[in-house]
């Protein structure tokens, strides 16, 4: 049995309550306390507190067939708004959403390489989008989330591989500007915490994110892993070549000098003697090119090693796969699973990620979201 203090026990309750309502979409008191097994004036009580602070609504009635037809509630998307942000190399994306993640508007920049310059660009970027933002929301801006291609550990970047901005103190400087909470987390971690929320109903699960590195969002019991140090999940770093090509990790033979976007376009682009971006291989591979489909199939070959490992390691439920190649060859993910060899196999459950690069932004309203409405669960 649960024992604590009155406020945590509270504290418990009321995330109980708002998770449930969540879930359901629009439920009403009684059922919620039929569902969590509380008392109607223990769910009476902290519904009202809920419905004082503008987070839940009460909208219409539920269907009866007799007495009185009870009020449903929801949750109120429109009480605050969430920036969420994905710091690549290249590009930045940002979007802001509602709180439950809807009514996105999305901007994209390049990254323009400077660090002054690029602060300068997202401090426009989001001034510009407080500005659009209705009037009328309850709380305004509820926060900030950065998606970074790198290790984060305590909200400050520990590794960034392929970007120079490592030092530039976001969480600091945005959040004096903005007087609200400034979240930092690795782009793979915050992937896979967006999939997991909009797509698939699982408590063991799997993101692997390939961009200019490989990295892998684990959600394991219905929590995210992110080590003791934040290191969990670098994926690309594992070493499938002994003596291999040199990585900045400082390692030898890791699977992002291999299987990496970065890496796999760089090769092409030797051969062809020209910039190769996803857009030029998918043009390439759709032609039947005979180099960018070797590269597909050194990416399938390698991708299996991988994740033939994750499935021992792990033996998770899903495994998400989020790769522009995805998109330029439907069967990749029956490829790669053809290419498993050992009893793992009838384990795996591979599948090409359904949001794809809003992942990393969806999962950054999400943990802006959690930071807003569980604060004292943290």
């Amino acid at each position: 049995m649960l024992t604590g203090s009155q406020e945590l026990i509270r504290d418990i309750n009321t995330q109980s309550v708002i998770q449930t309502v969540i879930a359901d979409g629009a439920i009403s008191r009684a059922a919620i306390a039929s569902r969590l097994g509380l008392t109607k004036a223990t769910v009476s009580a902290i519904v009202q507190v809920l419905l004082d602070r503008g987070i839940l609504l009460e909208t219409g009635s539920g269907d009866t067939r007799k007495g009185r037809k009870p009020i449903l509630l929801q949750i109120n998307k429109h009480c605050g708004y969430v920036i969420s942000v994905n710091l690549a190399s290249d590009t930045v994306t940002m979007v802001t959403a509602n709180l439950m993640g809807g009514d996105c508007r999305v901007r994209q920049f390049a990254n323009p390489g400077s660090d002054g310059e690029l602060l300068g660009l997202l401090i426009r970027h989001i001034d510009e989008a407080c500005a659009e933002w209705p009037s009328e929301s309850r709380y305004g801006l509820l926060g900030i989330a950065l998606g970074i291609h790198g290790v984060v550990h305590h909200n400050k970047i520990m590794f960034l591989p392929y970007a120079s901005f490592q030092k530039v103190d976001f969480v600091s400087i945005l959040g004096e500007r903005y007087r609200v909470p400034v979240l930092m987390e690795n782009e793979a971690n915050l992937s896979v915490l967006g999939e997991w929320a909009h797509c698939h109903t699982t408590n063991e699960m799997l993101y692997i994110s390939v961009h200019s590195g490989i990295g892998v969002g684990i959600i394991m019991r219905n929590q995210l892993v992110k080590g003791k140090n934040g290191y969990a999940g670098e994926f690309g770093h594992t070493i499938i070549e002994i003596d291999g090509r040199p990585c900045p990790c400082g390692n030898r033979g890791c699977l992002e000098q291999y299987a990496s976007e970065r890496a796999l376009f760089a090769e092409l682009s030797d051969k062809k003697g020209i910039p190769v971006t996803a857009e030029v291989f998918g043009e390439l591979f759709r032609q039947k090119d005979p180099e960018a489909a070797d590269a597909m199939r050194r990416f399938v070959k390698y991708m299996a090693v991988g994740i033939n490992n994750l499935l021992n390691t792990f033996n998770p439920d899903i495994i998400v796969l989020n790769s522009s190649l995805t998109m330029y060859h439907a069967g990749l993910c029956r490829e790669i699973e053809a290419e498993l060899h050992n009893n793992m196999k009838r384990y795996c459950h591979l599948v090409p990620s359904a949001l794809q690069d809003m992942s990393v932004l969806l999962g950054g309203v999400y943990l802006i979201r959690n930071r807003f409405l569980y604060p004292r669960m943290q």
